[in-house]
Parts: C-alpha cells; sequence; structure tokens
C-alpha cells in the first residue's frame, strides 16, 4: 500500500427506483460526493417490458416521463447546493436492472455504487433485493449497500457520518493484512477510529482469533485500531456489535464475485450484508484504494 492518504471516490453512481429506501440511499450516495467532491450520477433503469410496449406503440413519451420524475425524485432529495456541489447527473436507461447499473458504472467511470440493501419488494419477502444481490455478485467496483433506517438511526445526522469507529468485519487466513489494510485506508480517509471484528463458533477458538487480530492491528497504521473476537452467530453478533457501538459503517471484502451467496454463503461478506443494520461498504477482493 502506497503511504500517502486515499483520495477518496470520484465518480459515485446511485441507482434509484422511486421507493424510500432509494432515497436514503441518495442521501448517502451525496454525503459521500460531497465529501470528496465527487460526481454523482443518479440512475433509473427503465421496465424493459414497458419501454417494448411503447415502442410498439411508438410513443416516445415513457422516457421523457422517466427523465422528468427521475429529476422530481432528485430535487425532492437534496438541495439545489448538494446538487451543485456533487455536479449532479441523471440518467434513464433501458433494460435488466442489474445489467444497465452496471453499463452506467462503466460508461461514468464510475468507482462506487450506492443503493439499498432493499427496494420496492421490502424488507418481509426478501432479505436482500434481488438487484442489490446481482450488482453485488458481479461488480468490479464497491458497493455502498444501504439498509433501511432502524430505530437507533432515528438522529441521522450524514454531516458527520460514519461517525467512529468504522468496523471491519474481517476474514481470517490468507488475505486478512490486505483486508485491513484496505479497511485502515478508508477508515483515515473517513477520519474515523476502526473497529476489527471476527466472528467464532465457540469459545475455545476465539482467544486465536483475538491474538490474530490484535497482530493484525498493530500492522495497521492508518487508523487507530481496536479489536474484537466474539462467539456465536456471524449475522446476529455484527449487528448487534453495529448496535451497541453505535457503528454508521461496516466494511467487509467480497470473497468473489460469482459464489459468495452460493458456494461462499459461509463468508463473513454474505451474513454482514443479510442482516445489516448500518451501511456496508462491500468491495471486490481483486480492489484497492489508489
Amino acid at each position: 500500500m502506497r503511504s500517502h492518504k486515499w483520495a477518496g471516490f470520484k465518480s459515485v453512481l446511485c441507482p434509484i427506483d422511486f421507493s424510500e429506501q432509494s432515497r436514503l440511499a441518495l442521501q448517502y450516495a451525496q454525503a459521500i460526493a460531497t465529501r470528496s467532491r465527487a460526481r454523482l450520477t443518479v440512475l433509473y433503469v427503465n421496465d424493459p417490458l414497458l419501454a417494448a410496449a411503447a415502442a410498439a406503440l411508438r410513443d416516445r413519451q415513457l422516457q421523457a416521463q422517466a427523465e422528468r420524475e427521475l429529476r422530481t425524485f432528485i430535487d425532492a432529495s437534496m438541495t439545489s447546493t448538494s446538487r451543485r456541489r456533487c455536479r449532479v447527473k441523471s440518467s434513464v436507461l433501458v433494460g435488466p436492472a442489474v445489467a444497465g447499473i452496471l453499463k452506467a458504472a462503466r460508461t461514468n467511470a464510475c468507482d462506487l455504487i450506492v443503493l439499498g440493501t432493499h427496494g420496492l419488494t421490502g424488507v418481509g419477502r426478501i432479505v436482500i433485493g434481488s438487484t442489490t444481490l446481482g450488482v453485488l455478485r458481479r461488480t468490479s467496483v464497491p458497493v455502498l449497500a444501504v439498509p433501511p433506517l432502524f430505530k437507533h438511526a432515528t438522529s441521522l445526522n450524514l454531516e458527520k457520518w460514519p461517525g467512529t469507529p468504522i468496523v471491519a468485519a474481517v476474514e481470517l487466513g490468507r488475505g486478512a493484512s490486505k483486508q485491513v489494510a484496505v479497511a485502515g485506508q478508508i477508515a483515515c480517509w473517513f477520519g474515523a477510529s476502526l473497529l476489527l471484528a471476527h466472528v467464532v463458533s465457540d469459545r475455545v477458538t476465539m482467544v486465536q482469533a483475538q491474538r490474530q487480530l490484535d497482530a493484525l492491528a498493530r500492522a495497521q497504521r492508518r487508523a487507530a485500531t481496536t479489536t474484537r473476537a466474539v462467539s456465536g452467530s456471524i449475522a446476529e453478533e455484527l449487528a448487534a456489535l453495529a448496535v451497541s457501538e453505535r457503528v454508521g459503517l461496516v466494511i467487509t471484502a467480497l470473497r468473489d464475485r460469482r459464489g459468495w451467496f452460493d458456494a461462499g454463503r459461509g463468508s463473513i461478506s454474505y451474513h454482514v450484508l443479510a442482516r445489516a443494520v448500518a451501511p456496508v461498504l462491500a468491495y471486490p477482493q481483486s480492489w484497492r484504494p489508489h
């Protein structure tokens, strides 16, 4: 890792579906774009079936209507000052949502995607929304997955977000030192301390895990770092830690692009995202802050 401080994200993409969940995601996208003076592209991907029906009728009003509704949504969610600071751009595409989001990220050279963990389908039907899941499986850039606003976060103040500490959910073993190095750079950029966390299944291995975390913390020099090894359910323990420490951000490395939900279902990244109570910054293992 280079010695100089990471400059942060420079081009942020926020896909929306006009739900309150996506409005919340847009507020987080705005907070990051404002901090790093990044470009912010707000995207709506139009339903291809509706678009096909409109094309069959030679009706061009659907695209224009979607563009108007998107601009109205942005105006209602952001102040004019925020829009200028973030250099906000709106975009409407037609096609499958996941493919459209990834295409927009490439076209706009985005280095961060911000979206809600749940969309219009709601929390009760699926733990992680299908669009979010599809993006996480195929992304080559970090994704900030924003869960619904929970009770402990009712006093949301994004000017001070994420606060301190930031939690890094560490999967011990090969690659752990790289995970900690990346988390350290991100925490340094946010001006936050870092809490390295690992969950084991029993107390016998907890002492060994704590020693490994302590060694990783000593090697991490970018942010003030503490450690916590606990035993129990990964999802429940990490969620409880986020609430007890009033954590505003959790960082996790995606195990891989394809298997983290299926073959990699036991990975920390899956559990963190499935039961998130704070925004989760999930990044591909190949990604590094530049």
